[in-house]
Order: structure tokens, then sequence, then C-alpha cells
């Protein structure tokens, strides 16, 4: 609509630049009939007979014989029918006026021409109406106002035109986009994906610019609104089927160019994230792409497996050591291309691969081609027991999306559901949920805007942690010496610093560190930061006071394995800074 609106006026406003200008200059005559008897009754006739004689004259005024005496008056080089297009006339209505109007590219030729009309109609009159030559004529013309100078052009108009431009721009703009919209059969949002395919929609994945230059996760920021929709991937196909969920799956497209490959890359990093064990296949022999995207070997790999060139250990190629967390990724590249792909994933030895695999690792993803060019991913849909089908944003067809989803129901496949790729990021249906949003989790009594709170990296960031901090290893807890006072101890509390980088939150009560001052080196850290509580800890490191809970007394940690004031390692009590001593506490 607004490309129409901008096309009209622009084409509006050519057309009134390259359009002549002319000037208008009107005559005006008055028809009478002469007076023959006294009375009202004769005057009333005769302006009667005067009414209906301008109704006519105003078609005789632009005829043949008044412009070639025109001509003829003023010697112009143009012809009758030239000059008759620029003479228009009409009478003014309920008057016996008549007003004759010339239109001329320059405006005192008008002005003559039109005052030669007027002189010239009056004499043409009067020997029509004139019955014989001893008689007065019936029915009078004279010139009552002769022409003036025009001063400005009647034509064009510009604000009229450029408005003329953009009101029919609008129409046709819009007339555009309505059977643009009617005849759009391309998969735009997860209704049309579940609508076309009966399948739910798992992920919606955003369109990014510099996915062409860095298409894995591992190179963005670990919370953008990319990296965010496939770990909703992840999360929705733990929920596929709670009992039998699918550990292979196979990831295609109806056709090329949908961003099934770097789906399946990132998806595999991602469950690599939450701690899977993950085996990437690279299935499209025919264009294969794992060299470009994750940069391994591609000389050897899945074929050589199949034809007994190589043994599975020697090509399987681990990735991202010590950057994708708990898990870990292992790929298996195409190796040399075959000249008959479709064959070779069909055999018995592809099958007895996808069964040794599966029981090796957690997931198994098995990128293939698309389905409608070629045959390969319906037959490697028989060998998985899921097919993930990726459809992109405003380019797929809904007929090829069908089509894909009849083919592998033609050969039994199990489908699990769709990815909508590469969404629009702006306009009404734009699917953006990044850090722009706002959506920080913040203190419940928290001072100001942005608190310092502890800091762990997160697996996404590339730094692999020394430990799993979900699951540290346990130690004995040794026996407390003494009885716990009244009021109890929070557990002493060792922190990794390999780990966490220690923060002071700006909330909670700060009279607490004020009475107890902290020895060198000490942080004050928040209670509800979450610390393993059963950790080794190397020695020489600072200590770190952790408040308790609500009602408990705020106890010292060490970060380096020195001793921390107040505390006995045998489970007595040790003099603090002030002198006086604490009780033991739970390790």
């Amino acid at each position: 609509m607004i490309a129409g609106v901008v096309l009209g006026g622009l084409l509006a406003a050519m057309a009134t630049w390259r359009t002549t200008k002319e000037y208008a200059a009107s005559v005006t005559m008055v028809v009478s009939s002469p007076d023959r008897g006294a009375g009202a009754a004769s005057a009333y006739q005769g302006g009667l007979l005067s009414q209906q004689r301008v109704k006519s004259y105003a078609d005789l005024v632009a005829s043949e014989r008044v412009a070639t005496a025109v001509i003829a008056r003023l010697h112009l080089h143009a012809t009758p029918e030239a000059l008759r297009a620029q003479i228009s006339a009409h009478a003014v209505p309920d008057t016996v006026l008549l007003q004759a109007v010339v239109r001329d590219s320059d405006p005192r030729r008008a002005m003559i021409i039109a005052d030669a009309v007027g002189e010239t109609f009056s004499t043409t009159i009067a020997k029509i109406e004139t019955p014989s030559a001893d008689e007065p004529p019936s029915v009078r013309v004279t010139v009552w106002e002769h022409a003036k100078l025009p001063v400005s052009p009647v034509s064009p108009q510009p604000i009229r035109n450029l408005a003329l431009g953009a009101l029919l721009g609008l129409i046709v703009g819009s007339a555009a986009g309505i059977v643009r919209y009617r005849l759009d059969t391309s998969v735009s949002s997860e209704d049309d994906a579940r609508e076309t395919t009966e399948l739910p929609n798992l992920a919606v994945i955003g369109y990014d610019g510099a996915a062409d230059r860095h298409p894995l996760i591992i190179n963005a920021k670990p919370r953008s609104a990319r990296a965010e929709a496939f770990r909703q991937l992840r999360t929705n196909l733990q929920f596929v089927e709670v009992d039998t969920g699918p550990r292979s799956i196979l990831v295609s497209s109806a056709v090329p160019g949908e961003g099934k490959t770097t789906v399946a890359c990132n998806l595999a990093i991602t469950l690599a994230q939450g701690g899977a064990r993950v085996c990437l296949i690279e299935g499209d022999l025919r264009r294969p792409s794992f060299g470009e995207y994750l940069g391994v070997e591609s000389a050897a790999g899945l074929t050589s497996v199949l034809i007994g060139a190589a043994d599975l250990d020697d090509v399987l190629q681990p990735w991202g050591e010590g950057r994708v967390g708990e898990g870990r990724v292992e790929v298996l590249a195409s190796g040399p291309i075959p000249p008959n792909p479709s064959e070779l994933l069909g055999s018995k030895g592809m099958a007895g691969l996808i069964n040794l695999l599966s029981a090796r690792f957690d997931i198994l993803l098995v990128d293939a081609p698309p389905l409608l060019p070629v045959t390969d991913a319906a037959v490697l849909a028989t060998r998985v027991e899921g097919v993930l089908l990726v459809t992109r944003a405003g380019r797929t067809r809904r007929e090829h999306l069908r089509r894909a989803v009849e083919a592998l129901r033609a050969v039994d496949a199990r489908m699990i559901g769709t990815v909508l790729n590469m969404v629009p990021v702006k306009g009404p249906d734009a699917y953006d949920y990044g850090p722009g949003d706002g959506y920080v989790s913040r203190g419940r009594h928290a001072r100001t805007s942005s608190p310092r709170t502890l800091e762990i990296p997160a697996p996404d960031s590339g730094v692999r942690p020394a430990w799993p901090v979900t699951s540290p290893p346990s130690l004995p807890s040794p026996a407390p010496s003494s009885p716990a006072p009244a009021s109890p101890a929070s557990a002493v509390t060792p922190v990794p610093a390999a780990t966490a980088r220690l923060g002071i939150a700006d909330g909670g009560d700060e009279s607490s560190s004020a009475r107890d001052p902290l020895p060198d080196g000490a942080t004050t850290v928040p209670s509800a930061t979450t610390v393993p509580s059963a950790t080794t800890v190397p020695s020489g490191g600072p200590h770190v006071r952790v408040p308790a809970a609500r009602g408990s007394a705020e106890e010292i940690i060490s970060v380096g394995g020195r001793t921390p004031r107040g505390t006995d390692p045998a489970g007595g009590t040790t003099p603090d800074d002030n002198g006086a001593t604490r009780p033991p506490s739970s390790p």
C-alpha cells in the first residue's frame, strides 16, 4: 500500500511536470431580443426567447463556421478543428448570459482569440437572426465583457494531480496486497505448518542476518533469541513422548535452502549443553557441508565405514571438547561422495550402523537431504525413530510441505514435528524474545535495578566447568565436637574458585558486615546464592562470608583452603578478629 501511494504520487508529479501549461481567457456575451411592443407581456416573451436562444447558442460558439472566421480574422496558423478544441462555451443558468472560454499555452494569444470569438459570434448571429435586409434581427448577441489577460495557468494543477495520484496508488496497492495475500501459499506461521502437516510445531527460530557468517550458536551470545529457540526445541523434544522418546532423529526439509543443516548442528550442540552424548551423522551424501559448518575432515566418514574402508572409531571426530557443557558431540562426516547414495543409505550396513550408534550415544541426529528432490531422506526415515521437518517461513510452499509429509507417510516413517525456521523478527508476525525485552530476574528486595549477583559461566559461553556443578562429589561429614548453640549457624560451604565468580548483592541486611568486620580478602555472598555444599577446595585462597537463613548466624567459608577465623578444622572454636569465639558448624 505504501509503495502504491509513493509510486502514484511520483507518476502524478512526473505527469504534472511534463504537461504544458495552459492559460484560459473568457469573454461574456448577452443574448437579447428587441422590444417590438409595449407592455409587460411583450417584454416577458422577449426574455423567454432570449433564454431559449442561449441554450442553443452555447453549442454554436465552438462551431466550424466561427472557428474558420476567427482564423481568417487573426491570420492564425491553425486548422478549424484545432481551434475548436481550444474553445468552450456555456450558458449561465437562468440568465441570458453566454460565456466563451479559450485555452492556449500563450496567455496573450488566449485573450486575443477570446475577444475575436466574441466579436465573430455576435456578427454571425446577427446575420442568422435577420429575416430581411430592412428589418432588425429578432435576437441580438452583444459582447458584454471582453477577455482579460490571464495571470496564472489553469492546467496542470499540481495539488489535485498529486492527491489523485496518491489515491489511485493507494487503491492499486491495496488491491495488489489483497491479491498477494489470497494467492500466497507459503508457510508463514505456526498455524500454517500445523494445519498443513497435522503435526506439532516444536520451535520457532527467528531470522538472523549473521547466521551466514556464524551459523552455530556456540559463536553467538548464550542468551540470544536464536539460542533460546534451540533450547526450546531441546525441551520440546523431551516431551514428544516421555516414555518412548526417539533416540535417533532424522532432520530433513521439503526443498533445499530451508536451513536443515544449521538446525541439525545447533540442535546437537544444544543437546550436548544439556548433558547428552550426541552423535551427529552427515547423511546428505550429495551436498555435504559439515566441513564448512563444523570444520571437520570429510575425506573419510560414513561412506568409508559402509564400504568397509575404515573402522567406525577411526572416523568418529569429537567436536567442541570443553565447549558444549556436560555432554559431548561426536561427528561422523560424509566421507567420499558415492555414485549411489540412495542404495548406500538404504543398505543393511546403514541400519546396523544406526543401531550401533544409538546404543553408544544418548541422541543420534542424522542430517538428511531434502525430501522432494531425492529419495535419500525417505530411505533413511525408515532406519530412525523419528523425523523432524524443517520449514522456512515465507518461502516453503504449503503444497511442498504437504508432499513431503505424504512421502514420509508412504514409507511409514514416524514424524515427531516441525521446526519453523527463519521467521521474520520485524512486523506484525514477528517472533522476537531477545535480551532487549528486559526479562531479567531480580531479587525480591533488590535496591537497584541491576544487582550484582553470583555469576557462574553458562555452558554456552564456551567454558567448560572443572566439575559438574549440579552433582558435586560427596565428602564425609565429620561430627561436631560440641553441640550447636541456640541460634544454629548455617553450613560452611566451600566454593570452587575455578567455577564461580562471587559478587556482592545490593540486598539484605547491610549492618551485619558492619558489626562483624571481615578478614582480608573476604567477600559477602547473598544467602540465595546456590553453592555446592560438598566440594573439595584447594588451599591458599581467600575467605568468603556466607549469610545464613533468617534467624541463623552467618559463616565464613574458605575459598583457598586457609582456616577462617572463628572456626577450627578439628571442630572447636577459635578467636576471630575481635577476640570472640565462634561455635563449630556442620561441614
